[in-house]
C-alpha cells in the first residue's frame, strides 16, 4: 500500500509541474471579472474570460465576445489561439467540445469554485482532464437548437458559388457569402468585399446586415468580426464541410427547436 501510495503522490506532482513547465495559459470562465469569482457552468457562454499565466498569475479579464453566439465552444478556439492559452477551465463542456481542444493542443477541466482556486488546483495536478463521456452532450445540443431557433436567413462564408463549396477555413477569407433562406434554398451570392476595404470586418458585417442575416457559417472567425456582427443581431456557427451540408444542420437544429417548443 505504501509503495502504491507513493506512486500516486509522484504522479501528481509530475503532473503539476510539467503543466507548470509549458508556455501555455490557462483560461478560466466565470460570472465576474475578478479572480476571486466561480467558475461559469458553461464555459463558452460565460460573461467573463480570465486569463492566467503558466505560474499561476492573473494577466487579463475579457468579457466574452462569443456569449450568446451558436456553438461558441467551437469558436473560442480562435481566441485560445490569438491568447497562447493550452488549458481551460468550466463546470461543463460539451462532448465534442473536449474532443475538439484536445486534437488543438487544449486541455479541459471541470471546476466548480473560485477561478483562483481553480488555476491552482490544475497546477498542482489535483484536477482531472474533463472527460467527453461525463459531458452533458443532450443539454448543449438543446441549447444551439434554441440559440438558432426561428433563423431566416444563412450566409456561408464559401470558397466557391455553389452549395457544394467548401466553407472558409476564416470567415474574413471567403470568396463569396452564398445567402441561403430558411428552406435552405441559396438564393443569392455575395462576393467578399475585404479586400478593397478600410476595415474588412465592419463592410462584411454590414453587407449581411443588409440582407437580412441571422447566422453566418465559417470554420473559424475572429473575435472582433464576432463583435461586429453581435452589434447587428448576427450570430456564428462554426462548422466543417461544404456550404450545403451546414445549411442542412443548421435548419435540422431549428427544426428540432420548434419540435421541442
Amino acid at each position: 500500500m505504501k509503495a502504491k501510495s507513493l506512486v500516486l503522490v509522484v504522479f501528481f506532482l509530475v503532473v503539476g509541474v510539467s503543466f507548470a513547465g509549458q508556455n501555455g495559459k490557462i483560461l478560466v470562465a466565470t460570472k465576474q471579472k475578478s479572480p476571486e469569482a466561480a467558475v461559469s457552468e458553461l464555459a463558452a457562454q460565460a460573461p467573463y474570460l480570465l486569463i492566467f499565466d503558466n505560474k499561476g498569475n492573473f494577466v487579463e479579464a475579457i468579457e466574452n465576445p462569443l456569449k450568446g453566439n451558436v456553438e461558441s465552444g467551437k469558436l473560442m478556439l480562435g481566441l485560445m489561439v490569438e491568447k497562447g492559452v493550452t488549458a481551460v477551465i468550466g463546470r461543463d463542456f460539451c462532448g465534442d467540445i473536449i474532443g475538439i481542444y484536445k486534437e488543438k493542443g487544449v486541455t479541459t477541466y471541470n471546476f466548480e469554485g473560485s477561478a483562483a482556486e481553480a488555476v491552482a488546483k490544475v497546477l498542482e495536478g489535483k484536477v482531472p482532464e474533463a472527460r467527453q463521456e461525463d459531458a452533458s452532450v443532450a443539454n448543449h445540443k438543446a441549447e444551439i437548437a434554441n440559440d438558432i431557433a426561428n433563423v431566416e436567413i444563412i450566409a456561408v462564408a464559401a470558397g466557391g458559388e455553389s452549395p457544394e463549396a467548401p466553407i472558409s477555413a476564416l470567415a474574413l477569407g471567403a470568396r463569396f457569402f452564398l445567402i441561403f433562406n430558411k428552406a435552405g434554398e441559396l438564393i443569392d451570392k455575395l462576393a467578399n468585399p475585404a479586400k478593397s476595404a478600410e476595415n474588412p470586418g465592419i463592410a462584411i458585417a454590414d453587407l449581411l446586415a443588409g440582407h437580412g442575416t441571422s447566422v453566418v457559417v465559417a470554420e473559424g472567425f475572429g473575435t472582433k468580426f464576432i463583435e461586429y456582427m453581435n452589434g447587428k443581431g448576427i450570430k456564428a456557427f462554426a462548422f466543417k464541410g461544404s456550404a450545403g451540408e451546414a445549411v442542412k444542420n443548421i435548419l435540422q437544429y431549428n427544426g428540432d427547436s420548434k419540435k421541442g417548443g
